[in-house]
């Protein structure tokens, strides 16, 4: 946190640009609000205010709800407790909404910063979109999607899309859950809104040991297959006029992850059995719990598809 607040600090801004900090504190059992009154006391100047408020459900998604309702401002940056922002980010943000009213979201470019360099995991190159970093696109551009980390977004349009319950909850706790920043871009793009990638805006984000093991991207991506049939029921909706499913589509799509992961269990196994780090285990992972989703929602899920559906502008 001190390094996060130390940076956010530290943002140049134009004259005219008014800024705000909203630091929430989720259920903290750690001094959260004392400790970062502290160093922000150390750090800031005046023309940056600091509030804090406090969430008591635990959650992502909790958290950012507690904050937006908070903000006064137009726009906003989802900045998280281990990412570190250029200091011209709130700068280049304000700009590029201002450039276009068309756009609605804004993701920027991160960079891993380890927190031991020496313990980079091999395998960690292969799946660093994982963890919020590297390039969206290869230039700026308009895009279908940005990772959370450092997402800005219009506080109208944010408001707009989200009037009606979302079906994807963020990571709680121990759990790694995630969707929810998918499920705000599909929204966005169901009402009609650009999503902007901009590799202007830079910021760091800081890797500690503990995510940086097998174990915890494995569970990572078990999270991430477990959204998968919300997130592909939005995609059907962007790309089709028909608000209606055939009423066992559900049962093809499990039955069809089953089959491919059963197809492929004797060569992926062969692969990854004495070695960590493999595509071929994490596939694995995700078609069995991909599968696991579809017999999850059975007939619910052409219900949550009109639903869906009905969102689209």
């Amino acid at each position: 946190m001190e390094q996060t607040l130390t940076h956010i600090a530290l943002q140049q801004l134009d004259a005219d640009l008014a800024c705000e900090v909203i630091l929430v504190d989720n259920a903290s059992i750690d001094n959260t609000q004392e400790k970062a009154q502290t160093i922000w006391s150390e750090t800031s100047s005046d023309k940056i205010k600091l509030s804090i408020v406090y969430e008591p459900k635990p959650g992502l998604a909790y958290a950012r709800q507690r904050g937006v309702m908070n903000a006064r401002y137009k726009y906003l940056v989802f900045c998280d407790d281990d990412n570190w922002l250029d200091r011209n980010y709130v700068s280049n943000v304000s700009k590029l909404f201002n450039q276009d009213p068309t756009v609605a979201a804004i993701g920027g470019l991160g960079t891993a910063e380890i927190e031991d360099d020496g313990l980079k995991p091999p395998w960690f190159d292969n799946f660093y979109h994982g963890y919020a970093v590297g390039p969206q696109a290869e230039k700026e551009c308009t895009v279908n999607g940005v990772y959370g980390a450092g997402m800005a977004v219009r506080k109208s349009v944010l408001n707009e899309i989200t009037n009606q319950p979302m079906f994807l909850h963020d990571r709680k706790q121990n759990q790694l859950t995630s969707g929810g920043d998918a499920e705000i871009c599909l929204r966005i793009r169901l009402a009609g809104y650009q999503i902007l990638y901009s590799p202007q805006l830079t910021f760091k984000h800081f890797l500690t040991t503990q995510r940086l093991t097998w174990s915890y991207i494995k569970k990572l991506h078990a999270g991430l297959a477990q959204c998968n049939i919300i997130i592909s029921l939005y995609e059907r909706a962007l790309n089709s006029e028909n608000s209606n499913l055939p009423s066992l589509y559900w049962l093809k799509k499990a039955l069809y992850f089953v089959g491919i992961y059963l197809k492929y269990w004797p060569k992926q196994y062969l692969v990854y059995r004495n070695r960590i780090g493999t595509v071929e285990e994490i596939n694995h992972i995700s078609w069995k719990n991909i599968a696991i989703s579809y017999f999850k929602y059975n007939f619910q899920t052409v219900s949550v598809y009109r639903k869906i559906a009905a969102l689209k502008k």
